[in-house]
């Protein structure tokens, strides 16, 4: 019996470094029934060219060009094309193991489910992390899945680690112009699916830019995170009571990540979002404490902003610098 087709969703940037290895390891999935969509969103380097190259490679790739509209848009553009029974995303300057749609659509299917997430390894210059190193196999319902979303303790929330049923795909959109488009998104998936299959197995692989370790500069529109995990929030508090904790815990990561990026510049007291951070941390100060999701390491983080911003920044400085070296 001929197996469904998966139409995998490339966005194309600026890659030229990448590319053909993000290609080949689709390419050479053991899963062979693939649709392969290189969204060449105008890129200005190499990147249009071997995407032309690649497309006589192999017939089931598929190359469209379009002009440059960002990664939300250029992924709705190859859903759009798309003409396959499931739907997967693999960015660009990412890869992913041999295995990988095999494993999550043979999931989906013993499972029944509309949705398969897998594990992923997170590469940086000099060596390579598991996302999480716990071990599951787990069936969820939409109240567990956004428990383990809200969570972040096995779920990363990309969606370049799920596969998807197409016709709950086709229904979803990216957020144009808005940064954390993957958030936004999987608000918009749990909203409309039922049931989940999460994996341990880390079949994707994340890279992690050496300009991604530094962050060197601060980008406003960071905000946004702020943004839809208040939207989480709010909508946790109000239909799903008993996740309040959980919905605490993601909230505080959004303002942790929100403040990490400010604290890179020189002037971060000057910042117009900066005031608002440090005021959550203050006011939710004793209740985060007592969170039985946030860590301990994290919660002596939260120590140090109440007691010396200054210091927290000397520790996260030195944190950054030491992820660049290594």
């Amino acid at each position: 019996m001929t197996k469904e087709l998966i139409s995998i969703i490339v966005p194309v940037y600026n890659v030229e470094k990448y590319l053909k290895k993000c290609v080949d390891s689709i390419v050479n999935q053991t899963y062979k029934n693939l649709e392969i969509i290189l969204v060449d969103d105008g890129a200005t380097d190499n990147s249009g060219k071997i995407c032309d190259e690649l497309v006589e490679l192999d017939n089931r790739i598929k190359v469209y060009h379009k002009k440059n509209g960002g990664l939300s848009d250029a992924r709705n553009y190859g859903v759009e094309r798309a003409t396959g029974d499931y739907i997967g995303f693999v960015d660009s300057d990412d890869y992913i193991d041999a295995e990988m749609y095999e494993r999550l659509y043979e999931a989906i299917k013993k499972e029944n489910v509309d949705v398969a997430e897998c594990n992923l390894k997170i590469v940086y210059p000099e060596k390579t992390d598991l996302f999480t190193d716990q071990k599951y196999y787990q069936i969820c319902n939409k109240q567990e899945y956004l428990e383990e979303y809200l969570k972040i303790e096995k779920i990363f929330g990309s969606a370049c680690v799920r596969l998807t049923k197409a016709d709950i795909a086709k229904k979803l959109k990216f957020p144009v112009g808005k940064l954390y488009e993957d958030t936004y998104y999987a608000y918009d998936l749990i909203g409309i699916v039922d049931k989940y299959v999460i994996v341990d197995n880390p079949y994707y692989n994340y890279l992690m830019r050496e300009n991604s370790i530094t962050n060197a500069k601060f980008n406003p529109r960071i905000f946004d995170l702020i943004e839809i995990v208040e939207k989480f929030h709010t909508n946790v508090y109000k239909n799903y009571p008993s996740l309040k904790e959980a919905a605490d815990c993601r909230k505080m990561y959004a303002y942790f990540s929100v403040l990490n990026s400010i604290l890179l510049e020189e002037d971060f007291k000057n910042n117009s979002f900066y005031k608002q951070i440090i005021d959550y941390f203050k006011e939710e100060y004793t209740k985060l404490l007592r969170n039985k999701y946030i860590t301990r390491n994290r919660k002596l983080s939260i120590l140090l902003i109440k007691f010396s911003i200054n210091l927290y920044r000397k520790v996260l400085l030195r944190y950054k610098n030491t992820l660049a070296r290594n």
